[in-house]
């Protein structure tokens, strides 16, 4: 284990030494705690001890969020709780904007982690998500929303955070109450269990799900709080949404007290995650599960001297059955011959390296594991040791090319196909991401100007989109089609409500809003805005009014959208324009009227000269 070290405000670090408790579970915050006496070794900073001072332990590093002070005889003591680094980094920054939408999981990782001072790595393959008014909050809050949302887990390594469908390992990690077991504990909470739950989607979905458990008698239909979210619109995610929160409604907590394995001879003992066994015939217990918490305690030298696992969370019924999952199934038939790893070949790569092995001429020597060395060229080096397999061009100084537990990182693929759950490509003005369900490309200064390319969809925000013609004439500049949408009235001409034809020119003397009706255009909304030309012209003292309206205010749904006035005595000086937002197209249909009316009652004359809609 590394040095334990303590720093101050300023940077400076100092040496410590204390037994320590560590908390640490899937999902949760890693924290430690301890307890400082002071002591000689220690008085240069002791007294000193403040919140935010940093705890260097095991190679990860914390932040003081608790320091208790207490006086013991003639000293004082320090007690101490800190939490890792990355959740108070994360906490104390925020993100003040906010998006509402679907976004692949890279996507709203981007938008968290973008400054923070951390990186990410994807593991896994998760599906777009929608998510409403996403942002506006801390960058740990909105993590914790991502990982709820795409059902993700985490692990820090470093300033890296690797992202799963699930941490931990597949081990065969036994847990017998003769071997490694001092004590267990079973807890189980049925204040909120339920057998039956029922859940509404949009446009009418709905679903059931009756727990198995309801026909044991005693126990029957006990409802839980019906899943009301219209996100859901597939009638299987909803299903299996009730079905979850309905089959973990019983909660069973299981403790278990473990002996040191490391002390036994194992070379590692599990990690939050994995899965194990646990076997206790005093409680009839034969099962495997999942570690979801770990308390461990260390000695002053850095020893664990005990440790305390919590297992998975699970329903009465699948405690307490034995069945091993398909993964550690196919591993004991590989093991025992009975089973073939399955793989995917690339023919022409695997010639090209059988060839290149075959015919090398190759020095191995045993030194930190095993090293192969070109005979004729000693810069072409091949490392595999128990940290994993690096491939180096300059004689070991560098290995840009490896395989280690924490994944694959390569800057040269010679040949076949790439199949991938997720590739980030990282420019300097666009990411690019492949996850599995789609591609995608976004401008990392604006998440809502992308483009997203799907099986059998192409979805583009942003104007993301140019089209040029044969001849060279762009038909769609930035995301906008250059026609001009003309919109034609109805024929015979819509009049009524006192307005008439007059020559070029309607007249009326009606001074009411939303009765005099010039013309009707019934049209499709395809462009965000409607011009509207008139001509008006006036008697001596009235004032003309042209106006463009949607529906009679005697059906109680009329809106003038817009309106012009003139004065003018001439026809020719009477013109006037008319600019409307129809908000964003929906090519929805669209009705409105050109409608006249007069300040006093005097006749007043007006006309269309153009109207369209643009961008």
């Amino acid at each position: 284990m590394e040095t334990m070290f303590i720093e101050d405000l300023q940077g400076e670090q100092y040496p410590l030494q204390a037994a320590v408790d560590r908390e640490r579970g899937i999902n949760g915050e890693k924290s430690i705690s301890l307890t400082l006496y002071e002591e000689k070794w220690n008085e240069d900073y002791f007294k000193n001890i403040d919140t935010c001072w940093k705890l260097g332990f095991d190679g990860d590093e914390y932040e003081v969020v608790i320091p208790r002070a207490k006086a013991r005889g003639k000293k004082a003591v320090w007690e101490l709780k800190a939490v890792h680094r990355f959740f108070v980094d994360m906490r104390n920054s925020w993100k003040y904007e906010t998006h509402t939408g679907s976004m692949t999981i890279q996507a709203r990782m981007n938008f968290v982690f973008n400054g923070s001072g951390y990186n990410f790595v994807i593991v896994d393959s998760f599906g777009a998500k929608e998510m409403e008014n996403f942002g506006d909050s801390s960058r740990l809050d909105l993590f914790q929303k991502i990982l709820e949302t795409y059902e993700a887990e985490f692990e820090i390594v470093g300033n890296t955070v690797y992202i799963r469908t699930q941490i931990g390992q597949d081990t065969d990690f036994v847990y017998h109450r003769n071997l490694n077991l001092k004590d267990i504990t079973i807890e189980k909470d049925s204040t909120n269990f339920s057998t039956y739950g029922e859940g509404f989607g949009k446009d009418g979905l709905h679903v059931t799900y009756t727990s198995p458990l309801a026909s044991i008698p005693g126990i029957g239909i006990r409802h839980a709080p019906p899943v009301r979210d219209e996100r859901y619109t597939v009638e299987s995610s909803l299903f299996n949404t009730v079905k979850k929160s309905i089959d973990e409604s019983l909660v069973v907590s299981i403790t278990v007290d473990v002996a040191e394995l490391r002390a036994q001879g194992y070379q590692s003992a599990p990690n939050e995650g994995d899965r194990i066994f646990l076997m206790d015939d005093r409680l009839n217990l034969d099962i495997e599960t999942r570690i979801v918490n770990i308390s461990e305690s260390f000695n002053v030298k850095g020893e664990l001297i005990s440790q305390k696992v919590t297992i998975s969370n699970k329903s009465i019924r699948e405690s307490y059955q034995s069945q091993l999952s398909n993964a550690v199934k196919q591993i004991q038939d590989i093991q025992s011959g009975r089973g073939k790893i399955p793989y995917n070949v690339l023919p022409e790569a695997i010639k090209l390296a059988t060839s290149a092995l075959q015919s090398a001429q190759t020095e191995l020597v045993f030194e930190n594991g095993i090293v192969a060395v070109d005979k004729n060229n000693p810069n072409l080096v091949v490392v595999l040791n128990s940290a994993g397999f690096g491939i180096s061009t300059d004689g070991g100084q560098t290995f840009e090319n490896a395989i280690t537990a924490l994944g694959v990182n390569t800057n040269l693929l010679t040949a076949g196909a790439i199949h991938t759950n997720n590739i980030q490509i990282i420019g300097t003005e666009s990411y690019f991401f492949w996850d599995g369900n789609e591609f995608l490309a976004m401008d990392p200064n604006d998440q809502n100007k992308f483009v997203k390319i799907m099986p059998g969809l192409i979805d583009i925000s942003g104007g993301a989109i140019r089209i040029r013609r044969p001849d060279g004439a762009y038909v769609m500049i930035n995301g906008l089609l250059q026609y001009d949408f003309s919109i034609k009235g109805a024929e015979p001409t819509f009049t009524g409500g006192g307005a008439t034809v007059d020559g070029r020119f309607f007249t009326t003397t009606v001074r009411d809003v939303g009765v005099a009706d010039c013309q009707a255009y019934f049209f499709q909304h395809r462009a965000r805005y409607l011009r509207v030309n008139v001509a008006m012209y006036v008697t001596v003292g009235a004032t003309a009014y042209m106006s463009i309206e949607r529906g009679y205010p005697a059906n109680g749904n009329h809106q003038i959208l817009a309106t012009v006035s003139s004065s003018n005595l001439d026809p020719r000086e009477g013109g006037a324009e008319m600019l409307i937002d129809l908000g964003v197209p929906t090519s929805q249909k669209r009705l409105i009227y050109l409608r006249l009316r007069s300040s006093n009652g005097q006749p007043v004359w007006g006309r269309e000269v153009g109207i369209w809609q643009e961008d």
